[in-house]
């Protein structure tokens, strides 16, 4: 049983066959000779162990095995059907699974309108958002766990391709009743006496290396995540430092976000993915309607291209 070797061309002849009754008739629907036909069949009962057909003078009928085994080979032909036309379908990006990972934040504010525009033109390609830590969602790249991951420019040696996508600009995150809440912009200096939250490992670092040495921030609290910074921020903890386009989150607090300048601080944010695995052409759709996409933001951050009607 184990080294049975029965061929797809066996199967369609097998079918034709049977639902023709007759060897001739089925030859000229697959386009093979009747020899080469009746040929197919006998080693197919060779292998198999047991006669197909009844031959009569005049028609030939699927024998007792037959008739049982029949369903059992319509079976797998529809099944082979069924894999060339999602094989089709995944050369044509009609269909296939795309894992991405980036943060809770991302996932809830820059992927809803992204993923609806992409869906309207590939809609039977399901998105799979690929729920990490922050700190991880590079390594679910590397590991395998993701096909793409969205997240700020980090070093990665050869081991990843990184492919630029969008900016968004530093802002200081404050309570509605905040003296500085009011502010169309604030000055990095002036957040010198306040408590900063900050987030992500490293982070604090990160921030203060682009900044002069003279400008001095306070850290209160170093979180994993946005939505953790938000929530100190709305119980009055302190001030967070995020990336613009977090506004429609923090809106739902009532906190208003203040674009920091002298400097600006425009954070690169790249799309990752393991050169070592190839894509499926889905993920080779996805990969290229995401690049193309924020292209058109141009040198804007990627926060002024959110508008309250997107949410």
């Amino acid at each position: 049983m184990a080294g049975m070797q029965i061929s797809v061309r066996q199967f369609k002849a097998f079918s034709a066959i049977a639902q023709l009754g007759s060897f001739v008739e089925a030859s000229r629907s697959l386009h093979v000779t009747p020899a080469a036909l009746s040929l197919l069949i006998r080693d197919m009962e060779t292998e198999l162990g047991f006669r197909l057909f009844d031959r009569t003078t005049r028609r030939v009928v699927l024998s007792h095995a037959g008739q049982q085994y029949f369903h059992y080979a319509e079976r797998v032909l529809a099944d082979m059907r069924r894999a060339e036309q999602f094989a089709h379908d995944l050369r044509l990006h009609r269909t296939g699974v795309v894992r991405i990972a980036m943060t809770h934040v991302m996932n809830w504010v820059l992927l809803p309108p992204v993923f609806r525009a992409f869906q309207q033109q590939w809609p039977q390609v399901r998105i799979e958002p690929v729920d990490v830590p922050t700190h991880e969602i590079v390594q679910s790249v590397e590991t395998g766990l993701a096909d793409l991951a969205v997240s700020f420019r980090v070093p990665v040696g050869d081991a990843l391709e990184v492919t630029p996508l969008f900016t968004s600009r530093a802002h200081a995150v404050l309570p509605h009743d905040h003296a500085f809440a009011r502010r169309k912009r604030l000055p990095w200096k002036a957040l010198h006496d306040q408590p900063i939250i900050f987030i992500g490992q490293g982070s604090e670092l990160r921030i203060r290396a682009e900044l002069p040495e003279t400008i001095e921030l306070h850290a209160r609290y170093e979180v994993s995540n946005t939505i953790t910074a938000l929530g100190l921020v709305a119980s009055g903890a302190g001030v967070a430092i995020c990336a613009g386009y977090v506004w429609p989150m923090a809106r739902l607090h009532g906190l208003h976000c203040v674009p920091l300048e002298q400097p600006v601080a425009n954070r690169p944010f790249v799309l990752y993915r393991n050169p070592q695995r190839a894509d499926s052409p889905a993920v080779q759709a996805y990969r290229e309607f995401l690049v193309a996409h924020y292209a058109g933001l141009g040198a804007d951050p990627v926060e002024k291209a959110l508008t309250a009607e997107a949410f």
